[in-house]
């Protein structure tokens, strides 16, 4: 007789329970519970597991077993993720959910036990499902409202707040609506909830309950009960004796019981270790813009000087640039605003807004007699977490500032979708090898870090793997795909201590599968795991960021608090301090920027520079006209003893920054003077097949051997230290 009939048979007589099934699960009437509608899956896990009859086997079988009936499968796999098998139990209940075959209900119903209890591995495949083709809205809403309990990623809001503006039911919608009102997005749709409170039925009820419970949140909140009872003692004996300025509007805001508690949280996270965090709403917010990678704004790097707000580089192409805006300006006025002032981050803020809307910027140029009024319209400006370059001797160059998401509603690709753009762009030009450049990436999003890997890694190689705390049975593995990498020819990846978290998982992949050497410096290690974790008295508008686990890399290492050691070390290029604070300077001022504009002198010696700029030959006087900037910079600097060869770098430097800041040209290393790229490029050579034989490429090979030499010269330095 076939299985699937001899198990209708069973479930229809009542007697005999289907193969695999425990005789006292039977017993005892759960297995009979599972099929009653009325009872949710997850209550019959929870007596599943509780009556101890559950075995993990047998529950991992029936979890994956598509011929058993759907409601047995939901209950299996449930009580999985109860016993702590989260794998197993995730796979299960994802089988349910996607499972077209199965009453919505059930599939909702698999859903949000997924968004509930499926840790870190169910994180990771809702991120997923929740895009397949032909998934219901309302199972979207609940991956995604699931997404964002476990993760708080901000792909969740994406997917929540496109179904709430174009989705094709009003159920669904208004399914949108009250999830995104269960998140910390509560003010955001407050007025759709009040509208869905008047409606009829069980959506109304939902909706007066949400309104209800933010209300007395608010009434709450400024509440001395707002922190715990030992912070709320502090609080009061602050409030009885601190002698505070009373004129210091700051002081007196700090005072309030929100920012004594915000600043009780914080002191306490932070003292487990540096890499905790509370982000209130404010910051959380900007915490999300660093992972989406995007923000509406002008598009510059700005700073202080000389206590002014000033322009220090406009983006190329971005609303800045375009409207004219030169490094160095100086703003005064935001649109009806005088920031004189204000502090840094305030003026950020008034600068940054909603996309197509204008700034008026008072500006104040030092070859203007008088300040003129610049309009900037905002634009969603991209922050370049991958930049690109094509070396000589066909060698590719990727250097990954950090790892984000990106923003898929907003079309701002993330790092491992820039990564592979340009993989593909160099697969067209020739490219015989990759050097792919980490250097100062203090990490981000750890799965983006591991999505960039499986470019490289095929054949289900593990890339990193992460265990909780102590006893915990919490383990998560992230591995390649079965297919062959997206680039398969010869990588070098440098490194130095700026290399953090993200970087060394990606960095460590590839040295223990032997993909790739590491040349550099020893990375900084930061192999903890942190998770955004909700805060109920905030109503869940906060975060905590706090460590949960440990990265452990392919070879079983974890990194934490011991960084990764390169393949080929690299020795460290000591400046003094005189020199240090002299390059500062010029750099600062822009010195050299202005000098190649003063006269057209770059267009008038265009050619000859970017010629000396690809291999000079370490000669300063080839460069037309350089006696005139050794002298204007000695005499702005006379006490930095600026001499031809510092002057040499710098313009260098300034020639490399002015072709991309204001040519748009893709020119980002300086093969000359950066050690790491030389000793990468002399490895990278040896795994090609040899170097050209040019004078710039026997200059590399011989400062490469010279950085060699110095470094057994310290390696020896520090034996005799020991």
């Amino acid at each position: 007789m076939k299985p699937r009939l001899l198990f209708v048979i069973c479930l229809l007589i009542r007697f005999v329970p289907p193969e695999g099934l425990a005789a006292g699960d039977f017993e005892s009437g759960l297995y009979e519970q599972a099929f009653n509608p009325e009872v949710p899956a997850w209550e019959t896990a929870g007596d599943l597991t509780a009556s101890g009859y559950a075995r993990v086997p047998e529950l991992a079988r029936d979890a994956a077993d598509p011929a058993l009936p759907h409601r047995w499968r939901l209950a299996a796999s449930a009580a999985l993720l109860r016993l702590g098998e989260q794998r197993s139990g995730v796979s299960g209940l994802e089988a349910v959910a996607m499972d077209s075959g199965v009453p919505l209900p059930e599939r909702l119903e698999a859903a949000q036990i997924l968004g509930k209890w499926g840790g870190e591995y169910a994180s990771a495949r809702l991120g997923v499902i929740m895009n397949a083709p032909d998934v219901p809205e309302r199972l979207r809403v609940e991956f995604a409202y699931g997404l964002w309990r476990l993760s708080s990623r901000p792909q969740a809001y994406d997917i929540l707040d496109e179904i709430r503006r174009r989705g094709a039911t009003g159920i669904a919608r208004a399914e949108a609506v009250l999830a995104l009102g269960r998140t910390d997005r509560f003010p955001y749709v407050k007025d759709e909830i009040k509208a869905l409170a008047d409606e009829p039925g069980a959506i109304g009820e939902r909706a007066e309950n949400l309104l209800l419970i933010n209300s007395r949140l608010d009434d709450e909140i400024d509440r001395d009960d707002f922190t715990v009872r030992l912070i709320s003692e502090v609080v009061q004996k602050i409030r009885d004796f601190y002698a505070a300025d009373e004129d210091d509007r700051d002081q007196v805001k700090r005072l309030e019981p929100k920012s004594l508690g915000e600043a009780s949280a914080q002191a306490l996270l932070y003292s487990l270790d540096q890499f905790n965090d509370y982000l209130n709403e404010e910051d959380f917010s900007d915490f999300e813009s660093q992972l989406r990678a995007n923000y509406g704004g002008i598009g510059a790097w700005v700073g202080m000087r000389d206590g002014r707000f000033t322009i220090l580089t406009p983006m190329f192409d971005k609303p800045a640039h375009r409207a004219g805006l030169r490094p160095m300006d100086v703003i005064d006025r935001i649109d009806e605003v005088d920031i004189s002032d204000l502090r840094q981050n305030e003026i950020i803020k008034l600068l940054k807004g909603e996309p197509g809307t204008m700034a008026r910027l008072r500006v104040h140029r030092r070859s203007w007699k008088e300040p003129r009024v610049i309009q900037v319209k905002r634009e969603i400006i991209a922050i370049e977490s991958v930049v690109s370059q094509v070396l000589p001797g066909n060698i590719g160059y990727i250097k990954i500032n950090s790892f984000n998401d990106g923003d898929q509603y907003r079309r701002v690709k993330g790092t491992p979708a820039l990564v592979k753009d340009a993989l593909a762009s160099f697969a067209g030009q020739g490219i015989r090898g990759l050097i792919v450049d980490l250097t100062n990436n203090p990490g981000g999003v750890m799965v983006s870090g591991v999505d960039v890997a499986k470019l490289f890694l095929g054949d289900s190689k593990l890339i990193v793997s992460s265990r909780g705390k102590r006893g915990s049975r919490r383990v998560t593995e992230y591995k390649a795909g079965l297919r062959a990498p997206f680039w398969q020819g010869p990588v070098v990846m440098v490194v130095n201590p700026g290399t953090a978290s993200a970087a060394e998982i990606l960095a460590g992949a590839m040295r223990d599968h032997k993909r790739a050497p590491l040349v550099g410096r020893k990375t900084y290690g930061k192999g903890s795991v942190q998770s955004l974790i909700g805060v109920k008295t905030t109503r869940d508008r906060s975060r905590i960021k706090l460590t949960v686990a440990k990265y452990y890399l392919p070879n079983g290492d974890c990194i934490h608090g011991k960084g990764i050691d390169p393949d080929f070390r690299v020795p460290e290029n000591e400046l003094s301090g005189n020199e240090l604070e002299a390059r500062w300077k010029i750099r600062d001022q822009h010195d050299v920027m202005f000098w190649l504009e003063e006269n057209d002198r770059f267009t008038r010696h265009e050619d000859e520079y970017r010629r000396l700029l690809e291999f000079d030959n370490l000669d300063p006087y080839a460069y037309p006209e350089f006696d005139s900037l050794l002298a204007a910079l000695q005499i702005k600097y006379p006490k930095d003893q600026i001499d031809a060869e510092l002057c040499r770098k710098e313009l260098r430097y300034g020639l490399t920054t002015y072709l991309h800041d204001f040519k748009g040209e893709n020119r980002y290393v300086d093969l000359e003077e950066n050690s790491y790229l030389q000793e990468a490029i002399v490895v990278l050579g040896e795994a090609m097949g040899g170097l050209p034989e040019t004078p710039l490429f026997t200059a590399i090979r011989g400062m490469a051997e010279e950085n060699r030499k110095k470094l057994s010269e310290e390696e020896g330095n520090l034996a005799k230290g020991r």
